[in-house]
Protein backbone atom coordinates (compact mmCIF):
# COMPACT_ATOMS: atom_id res chain seq x y z
CA UNK A 1 0.00 0.00 0.00
CA UNK A 2 2.82 2.40 0.96
CA UNK A 3 4.65 1.88 -1.99
CA UNK A 4 2.03 3.44 -4.36
CA UNK A 5 2.59 6.85 -2.25
CA UNK A 6 6.27 6.58 -2.72
CA UNK A 7 7.20 10.28 -3.98
CA UNK A 8 9.35 9.97 -7.00
CA UNK A 9 12.04 12.19 -6.20
CA UNK A 10 13.14 13.26 -2.56
CA UNK A 11 15.46 16.22 -2.56
CA UNK A 12 17.13 18.54 0.20
CA UNK A 13 15.12 22.09 -0.69
CA UNK A 14 13.64 23.04 -4.26
CA UNK A 15 17.14 24.75 -5.15
CA UNK A 16 18.33 21.20 -5.27
CA UNK A 17 15.96 19.56 -8.10
CA UNK A 18 17.44 19.60 -11.36
CA UNK A 19 14.90 21.05 -14.12
CA UNK A 20 16.60 19.26 -17.06
CA UNK A 21 15.76 16.09 -15.19
CA UNK A 22 12.20 16.65 -15.33
CA UNK A 23 12.22 17.96 -18.92
CA UNK A 24 13.81 14.74 -20.14
CA UNK A 25 10.72 13.01 -17.84
CA UNK A 26 8.72 14.90 -20.24
CA UNK A 27 7.34 17.50 -17.30
CA UNK A 28 5.83 20.65 -18.47
CA UNK A 29 4.08 21.85 -16.11
CA UNK A 30 4.61 22.67 -12.02
CA UNK A 31 2.34 22.09 -9.00
CA UNK A 32 4.39 23.77 -6.72
CA UNK A 33 3.07 24.05 -2.63
CA UNK A 34 3.78 27.46 -0.52
CA UNK A 35 4.18 26.78 3.02
CA UNK A 36 7.98 25.37 4.17
CA UNK A 37 8.34 24.57 0.37
CA UNK A 38 8.75 28.57 -1.49
CA UNK A 39 8.31 30.55 1.79
CA UNK A 40 8.99 29.56 5.60
CA UNK A 41 5.53 28.88 7.31
CA UNK A 42 4.23 32.10 8.23
CA UNK A 43 6.70 34.60 6.63
CA UNK A 44 5.90 36.11 3.35
CA UNK A 45 9.49 36.89 2.24
CA UNK A 46 10.88 34.81 -0.70
CA UNK A 47 14.62 34.31 -0.26
CA UNK A 48 16.18 35.39 -3.93
CA UNK A 49 17.91 31.79 -4.78
CA UNK A 50 13.94 30.72 -4.82
CA UNK A 51 12.66 33.73 -7.18
CA UNK A 52 15.78 32.87 -9.38
CA UNK A 53 14.88 29.38 -9.42
CA UNK A 54 11.46 29.97 -9.98
CA UNK A 55 12.41 32.20 -13.02
CA UNK A 56 14.69 29.81 -14.55
CA UNK A 57 12.01 27.29 -14.57
CA UNK A 58 9.60 29.23 -16.67
CA UNK A 59 12.62 30.45 -19.03
CA UNK A 60 13.09 26.74 -19.68
CA UNK A 61 9.91 26.59 -20.65
CA UNK A 62 7.78 25.39 -17.56
CA UNK A 63 4.16 26.69 -16.55
CA UNK A 64 4.16 27.24 -12.63
CA UNK A 65 0.73 27.35 -10.49
CA UNK A 66 1.02 27.05 -6.55
CA UNK A 67 -1.36 25.46 -4.29
CA UNK A 68 -1.88 26.23 -0.91
CA UNK A 69 -4.22 24.52 1.98
CA UNK A 70 -3.46 28.12 3.55
CA UNK A 71 -6.08 30.89 3.60
CA UNK A 72 -6.94 33.70 0.60
CA UNK A 73 -4.89 36.65 2.04
CA UNK A 74 -1.80 35.29 2.31
CA UNK A 75 -1.97 32.88 -0.83
CA UNK A 76 -2.97 36.07 -3.14
CA UNK A 77 -0.18 38.07 -1.19
CA UNK A 78 2.45 35.00 -2.48
CA UNK A 79 1.11 34.81 -5.79
CA UNK A 80 1.37 39.27 -6.05
CA UNK A 81 5.04 39.15 -4.92
CA UNK A 82 5.98 36.03 -7.23
CA UNK A 83 3.35 36.60 -10.13
CA UNK A 84 2.40 33.00 -10.49
CA UNK A 85 -1.30 32.13 -10.41
CA UNK A 86 -2.31 30.05 -6.97
CA UNK A 87 -5.13 28.24 -5.75
CA UNK A 88 -5.89 28.44 -2.27
CA UNK A 89 -7.70 26.75 0.41
CA UNK A 90 -7.04 23.55 -1.61
CA UNK A 91 -8.21 21.47 1.08
CA UNK A 92 -4.86 18.68 0.15
CA UNK A 93 -5.16 15.80 0.32
CA UNK A 94 -8.24 15.84 -1.92
CA UNK A 95 -8.22 16.32 -5.59
CA UNK A 96 -9.79 19.40 -5.73
CA UNK A 97 -6.49 21.97 -5.83
CA UNK A 98 -4.83 19.84 -7.99
CA UNK A 99 -7.38 19.29 -10.38
CA UNK A 100 -8.33 23.64 -10.34
CA UNK A 101 -4.31 23.84 -10.54
CA UNK A 102 -3.96 21.18 -13.61
CA UNK A 103 -7.22 23.42 -15.76
CA UNK A 104 -4.83 26.39 -14.84
CA UNK A 105 -2.23 25.09 -16.33
CA UNK A 106 -3.32 23.27 -19.31
CA UNK A 107 -7.16 23.15 -18.97
CA UNK A 108 -6.70 19.63 -16.87
CA UNK A 109 -5.26 17.77 -20.20
CA UNK A 110 -1.75 15.05 -20.09
CA UNK A 111 -1.77 15.01 -16.13
CA UNK A 112 1.36 12.42 -17.04
CA UNK A 113 3.04 15.98 -18.01
CA UNK A 114 2.58 17.46 -14.42
CA UNK A 115 5.12 17.34 -11.73
CA UNK A 116 4.24 18.32 -7.99
CA UNK A 117 6.28 19.87 -5.43
CA UNK A 118 5.88 20.34 -1.71
CA UNK A 119 7.17 19.25 1.61
CA UNK A 120 4.34 17.27 3.06
CA UNK A 121 3.66 13.61 2.45
CA UNK A 122 0.11 13.81 4.01
CA UNK A 123 -0.80 16.63 1.65
CA UNK A 124 1.32 16.98 -1.66
CA UNK A 125 2.62 13.59 -1.98
CA UNK A 126 -0.89 11.72 -1.47
CA UNK A 127 -3.08 13.74 -3.21
CA UNK A 128 -0.92 14.33 -6.06
CA UNK A 129 -0.04 10.30 -6.12
CA UNK A 130 -3.81 10.07 -6.09
CA UNK A 131 -3.91 11.51 -9.44
CA UNK A 132 -1.13 10.03 -10.92
CA UNK A 133 0.96 12.79 -10.72
CA UNK A 134 4.77 13.12 -10.37
CA UNK A 135 5.97 14.03 -6.70
CA UNK A 136 9.19 15.60 -5.41
CA UNK A 137 9.16 15.66 -1.78
CA UNK A 138 11.81 18.31 -0.61
CA UNK A 139 12.68 19.16 3.27
CA UNK A 140 10.28 21.96 4.77
CA UNK A 141 12.42 24.97 4.72
CA UNK A 142 12.14 25.74 8.77
CA UNK A 143 11.17 23.48 11.34
CA UNK A 144 8.25 26.23 12.82
CA UNK A 145 4.85 24.87 11.58
CA UNK A 146 1.61 24.25 11.78
CA UNK A 147 0.68 22.61 14.80
CA UNK A 148 -1.32 19.76 13.19
CA UNK A 149 1.77 19.61 11.03
CA UNK A 150 4.22 18.87 13.21
CA UNK A 151 1.83 15.80 14.54
CA UNK A 152 1.78 14.72 11.06
CA UNK A 153 5.36 14.79 10.92
CA UNK A 154 6.27 12.03 13.32
CA UNK A 155 4.27 9.23 11.07
CA UNK A 156 6.21 11.25 7.92
CA UNK A 157 9.47 10.49 8.64
CA UNK A 158 8.85 6.95 9.90
CA UNK A 159 6.96 6.43 6.39
CA UNK A 160 10.28 7.52 4.60
CA UNK A 161 12.72 5.78 6.64
CA UNK A 162 10.85 2.52 5.26
CA UNK A 163 11.15 3.95 1.76
CA UNK A 164 14.61 4.30 1.94
CA UNK A 165 15.05 0.83 3.50
CA UNK A 166 13.20 -0.66 0.75
CA UNK A 167 15.96 1.36 -1.53
CA UNK A 168 18.37 -0.56 0.35
CA UNK A 169 17.00 -3.64 -0.36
Amino acid sequence: MLKKFKPDMICKSILDIDLETLIKRGINYLIIDIDNTIVAWGEFEVRDEIIDWLEKARKMGFKICLVSNNQKDRVKKIESILGIPAIYNAKKPLKSGFLKASYLLHQGKKNHQTAVIGDQFFTDVIGAKRLKLYVVLVRPLKEKEFFVTRINRIFERKILKYYEKDERE
